[in-house]
């Protein structure tokens, strides 16, 4: 279930921008986004209530407010500056 509105906006937003730069994905719950081909393979995103926690791999995890200035560009720029992903160019 969504846990709020705020939330729902994130998830969509995000949604659309895994469309756009061709990274297949799966929404689980429509609390978890799992990214399944593309340049972002192996990506997860997991929204609380207040925050997005992101998973790559075993070992890397980081998790983000999302109660604030949320939007894909700051989360892109929070993955490529922890070695997440490396930088996303839409077209």
């Amino acid at each position: 279930m969504i846990i709020s509105l705020l939330t729902y906006r994130h998830i969509k937003n995000l949604c659309s921008f895994f469309k756009r730069t061709r990274n297949s994905f799966k929404l689980i719950n429509n609390e978890r986004i799992v990214i399944i081909s593309g340049s972002m393979r192996g990506l997860v995103l997991y929204f609380d209530r207040d925050a997005c926690e992101v998973k790559n791999g075993e070992t890397d995890f980081i998790s983000i407010d999302i109660t604030r200035d949320f939007s894909v560009d700051m989360l892109m720029r929070i993955l490529v500056n922890h070695n997440m992903i490396t930088p996303v160019f839409e077209g």
